[in-house]
């Protein structure tokens, strides 16, 4: 069977949302709910033109896949939801997006640090230590090595999420340092 042209293809985008529930939420009784809150609101031809599809759901985020013209829709249908199997649960929209990449790189936070022995580490080769602070996309790092803060008149290196997920390109876009 052949896919249809990009100019005949329906466009799409994606909802990012952040669960907060009572107990823990499976994947299957929070589609057939999110699907239950569309059918209450809409109906079912409503209901039908959100083209709504619950890509993942992962530790409380997920992401759903609704038609362009339909984003607010799809949004209102996920505030109204309020049990999710038998515990009381609250979803909220942290944003949306025409990708999948994305709205995962923007709106689900990525897991960075590893716990060992009740202590957050972060190790990157060059640089590896104990986690003294985070605020929101900046860590303050106290190095194992400490020659790397001498002479600087501190005890903490600065870290950025681009320093830990490699996004290490400047500003004209290269990585060569130009």
């Amino acid at each position: 069977m052949r896919s249809r042209l990009p100019v005949l293809r329906d466009r799409k985008r994606y909802i990012a949302f952040e669960v907060e529930s009572e107990g823990s939420v499976r994947s299957g009784d929070l589609i057939r709910e999110i699907y239950a809150s569309q059918v209450s609101l809409f109906g079912d031809m409503g209901a039908s033109e959100n083209r709504t599809k619950l890509i993942r759901f992962t530790d409380g985020f997920g992401l759903v896949r609704c038609s362009h013209r339909r984003v607010l829709e799809c949004r209102a249908a996920l505030a109204t939801v309020r049990v999710v199997g038998r515990n009381r649960a609250a979803i909220r929209v942290r944003g949306v997006s025409g990708t999948i990449k994305t709205a995962t790189e923007k709106y689900i936070p990525q897991p960075i640090l590893q716990a060992v022995d009740d202590e957050r580490r972060i190790d990157l080769g060059l640089v590896s230590g104990s986690v003294a602070r985070i605020r929101k996309r900046e860590i303050d790092l106290s190095p194992d090595d400490q020659k790397i803060t001498e002479g600087s008149g501190t005890q903490y290196v600065g870290l950025t999420y681009f320093d830990l997920c490699g996004g290490d390109t400047d500003a004209d876009g290269t990585s060569d340092g130009v």
